[in-house]
């Protein structure tokens, strides 16, 4: 047998155990599912201090029931433009009617670069309301 003919059968050999040892142990798959998510409706005890991020200067929270009305009216008689800022893997998954997909990711890598995403608009009097995962 020739030198080659070795080398070749030597590759081929290897390359089907590394096939067949592969086949029986696979990566572990992780689930893009979103998480479940719980509403507290507990109230607030008197006196008790609000928890949650510090929000810059004229950014403030809106209710579920204030967003419902918007989304109601929808983005033109509403004056909004609602941006859901999960992952587009979530995104696609579900999101809320009217909401357009802008990654927090996408806005940090404009905002290092000073300048503003297209989708925000020209309109500076239109309300921009960004949703993700998280309690605000």
């Amino acid at each position: 047998m020739s030198i080659r003919t070795r080398l070749a059968a030597s590759f081929v050999t290897l390359f089907a155990v590394a096939l067949l040892a592969g086949c029986e142990t696979g990566p572990e798959v992780k689930s893009e599912a979103p998480t479940p998510q719980t509403v507290a409706t507990a109230a607030p005890k008197e006196g008790a201090k609000k928890t949650g991020p510090v929000l810059p200067k004229g950014v403030t929270v809106i209710s579920t029931d204030e967003l419902k009305a918007l989304i109601a009216k929808g983005p033109e008689a509403g004056n909004y433009l609602l941006f859901d800022s999960r992952p587009a893997s979530r995104f696609h998954a579900a999101t809320i009617p009217t909401s357009i997909m802008l990654p927090d990711t996408e806005m940090v890598k404009l905002d290092k670069e000073g300048k503003a995403h297209p989708l925000l608009g020209q309109d500076k009097n239109k309300l921009h309301i960004f949703w993700c995962g998280g309690p605000t």
